[in-house]
């Protein structure tokens, strides 16, 4: 009995001396403040260097034209063939023309932007966009983007401006598209979708007309406002 007493005393003291606290702080390799440690360090990986890359702007890529237009232009393109401000002529009005009409009788809903509804600016600044346009949202600051144009001086791809208020008060509240031949495209509200009207054929828009507004000109590339 003593000899079991004296094996379990001699286990408890073995046991309390491998626990006990040491009193001699462990050594620490000292790492300088400046010295930068990246994750890299910390996992034992070495790290990859790093390749600098410069870009360079040059001064010649942007000519007279697209100057004058960046503060209210930019391209938003969804596809790599869309033309640059140079390259805006005949066939990017002919696109316009198509693209508008592309949405005939998609619904009309006030405040949307497209593509499946339409209000009537959000219209004109989707069919703009398409192909590398960017006119403001609503249609009192589309009328104040590209040259005045008078109605007697329209031609396809013009902006047209209405006062459609029960009231006249000379602001704009309505916009479309011109297409020719006193046709204009829109999302109308009281048609409830996008439709073609003509200003003989629909006399109230005609005597609501207030401007036009040109974004294109087949001898200035870009009318800017």
């Amino acid at each position: 009995m003593k000899k079991i007493k004296l094996l379990k005393l001699t286990l408890l003291s073995s046991v309390m001396f491998l626990t006990a606290c040491s009193t001699t702080e462990p050594k620490v390799n000292k790492v300088s403040v400046n010295q930068k440690i990246s994750v890299y360090n910390i996992m034992g990986i070495t790290e990859p260097k790093k390749e600098i890359v410069h870009f360079t702007i040059k001064e010649d890529t942007l000519n007279s034209h697209e100057a004058a237009v960046l503060d209210d232009i930019e391209f938003i393109s969804y596809q790599s063939s869309r033309p640059s401000y140079a390259q805006f002529n005949v066939n990017t009005i002919n696109e316009i023309e198509w693209n508008a009409k592309s949405f005939l009788g998609t619904p009309y809903v006030w405040g949307a932007t497209g593509p499946s509804t339409f209000d009537c600016s959000g219209f004109t600044q989707w069919v703009y966009r398409d192909v590398g346009i960017n006119i403001p949202r609503v249609s009192r600051d589309q009328a104040r983007v590209g040259q005045y144009v008078r109605y007697e001086n329209l031609q396809r791809g013009d902006m047209v401006f209405f006062d459609t208020k029960k009231q006249r008060t000379g602001i704009v509240s309505h916009v479309g598209i011109y297409l020719g031949r006193g046709n204009f495209i829109h999302a109308s509200s009281s048609g409830r979708k996008v439709v073609i009207y003509n200003f003989n054929k629909q006399e109230f828009y005609k005597e609501r007309f207030l401007w036009g507004r040109r974004l294109i000109s087949t001898n200035r590339h870009y009318a800017s406002n």
